[in-house]
């Protein structure tokens, strides 16, 4: 009986009916049927992209604008050509620009400077002269910013900024505290540079080459530019390029000992 069995065992193994062969034939069909379907899915969304979708105007020839459609006299069914009027927007007024190889227009930049009504800054400027001209001197000749401030809490107060705008006022009239060197040109050149700690402004004689130059002062008539400053011009310079050109002789950075000196 064990003998029999096992022959019968092995017959089955190795020579399955004919109803075990196809059993597993439809679920072979149907997964083919779904890999094709899943295929042809695909193209189809891909295709239909391109064509009906709304990103479809990127790959389709742009038509004519209706401002050249109104110009050649098109009219769509049943209505007549409305006229599209373009506006040009005004850049904003930036002045004169200064070229840095010529330098040859600074008569005109001063007059961009001298082009306000004068007195004391306010907003962004008014806190840039505070936060230059309100401390102390270092023996070369380089700022230190104080932050005694008389203010309610320690903050900064309309008595603090008068001080550093009269300081600014008096370091100038009484020339004195500028760095670089005095090219005996006869102007004072305010210039924004910047640290870690941010922007500030500081004063030379000479051309600021490489860093923002803001206004002219004529060291003969300081007095006419705190009469006439425009300073929503020097805040305007503010965030343009900084001064670039000239012809050099020596080595094109300058040289801290220089400037101490």
């Amino acid at each position: 009986i064990l003998a029999q069995a096992g022959r019968d065992h092995e017959a089955s193994v190795s020579h399955p009916s004919a109803e075990a062969m196809a059993a597993p034939r439809p679920f072979g069909v149907a997964l083919v049927l779904l890999v094709l379907a899943q295929a042809w899915y695909q193209v189809t969304v891909f295709v239909g992209s391109s064509l009906g979708s709304p990103h479809a105007s990127l790959l389709r020839r742009p038509s004519a604008s209706p401002v050249t459609r109104f110009a050649e006299g098109e009219e769509g069914e049943g209505e007549e050509g409305e006229e599209v009027v373009v506006k040009k927007v005004a850049s904003p007024f930036r002045g004169v620009d200064l070229d840095g190889d010529k330098l040859d227009n600074l008569d005109e930049w001063y007059a961009d400077t001298i082009s306000g009504s004068g007195g004391p800054p306010t907003g962004f400027m008014k806190d840039l002269i505070l936060r230059s001209f309100f401390g102390t001197w270092r023996e070369n000749g380089w700022f230190k910013m104080s932050r005694k401030y008389t203010g309610h809490k320690g903050q900064p107060c309309e008595n603090d900024h008068m001080t550093a705008y009269e300081t600014f006022k008096q370091n100038l009239k009484e020339n004195k505290r500028w760095i670089g060197q005095d090219d005996g040109k006869g102007w004072f050149w305010l210039v924004a540079g910047q640290n870690p700690g941010g922007l500030y402004l500081y004063v030379m004689k000479s051309p600021p080459f490489g860093e923002r130059p803001l206004a002219l002062i004529k060291e003969s008539n300081v007095d006419e530019f705190f009469e006439k400053v425009n300073w929503h011009m020097l805040f305007v310079r503010l965030h343009k390029w900084n001064l670039w050109g000239g012809k050099a002789t020596e080595f094109p950075y300058p040289m801290m000992w220089r400037l101490r000196n």
